[in-house]
């Protein structure tokens, strides 16, 4: 059986852009910030606490207290919810994808996020993808992306009983291609943003394809 691990916006969701925009203005108003580099590949660990500690450190000189970081996750949902159900789209394919491969006996799933939890099920329930029951593991566990990966395969592993020879990760973005290829796992591009990816969902026996 293979583990597939799946990150979430850009991913799962059409969500890159509503998160972002939410995002930096939860900073904004959590930690009192009017300016800052909002290039995230600039930062060393791109999730949203790792981005948080940067910020804090590199801007206000001192690093995030725990009190301020429970605030910035809980502010970043409400910036979310303000938004239209449309602004949380599945990936065209995504849901029916994602719910094949949940009812598969070949497959294990789980879901590993650089976004915090309450921003991470948030986005899942409005995008109609059904997690429940699924392995997630968010930056509410771990600062360093692979840490969050591999919270995930361990919480698999401990539903499953068994641990994984081989585990696929389905990602958009450079860092997500860098976190799969420090693990050694094996990667699988989505929104068409990365060379030999996929567009979406749509085709589903292509992407299954790649993955035997």
């Amino acid at each position: 059986m293979k583990l597939l691990v799946f990150d979430i916006d850009g991913t799962l969701t059409q969500t890159n852009e509503v998160d972002s925009r939410c995002f930096e203005e939860a900073l904004r108003i959590v930690l009192g910030l009017e300016e800052f580099d909002t290039c995230w590949e600039n930062y060393q660990f791109v999730t949203d606490s790792g981005v948080a500690q940067e910020i804090s450190q590199r801007y206000r000189d001192r690093p995030i207290k725990g009190a301020e970081m429970t605030a910035l996750h809980e502010k970043i949902v409400e910036l979310l919810k303000k938004n239209p159900v449309s602004a949380f789209a599945e990936i065209p394919g995504a849901v029916d994808f994602f719910q094949s491969l949940v009812d598969s006996e070949d497959f294990a799933v789980a879901l590993a996020t650089g976004a915090n939890e309450l921003s991470a099920r948030y986005k899942l329930k409005t995008a109609g993808i059904d997690f429940e029951g699924i392995p997630l593991a968010t930056s509410s566990d771990a600062v360093v992306r692979e840490h969050i990966m591999l919270h995930a395969m361990d919480r698999a592993s401990q539903k499953h009983e068994r641990v994984f020879s081989e585990i696929v990760y389905f990602g958009d973005a450079v860092w997500d291609v860098k976190a799969t290829e420090n693990l050694g796992w094996q990667f699988i591009g989505i929104g068409g943003k990365l060379p030999d990816g996929f567009i979406d969902y749509r085709n589903p026996k292509e992407i299954l394809n790649r993955l035997h």
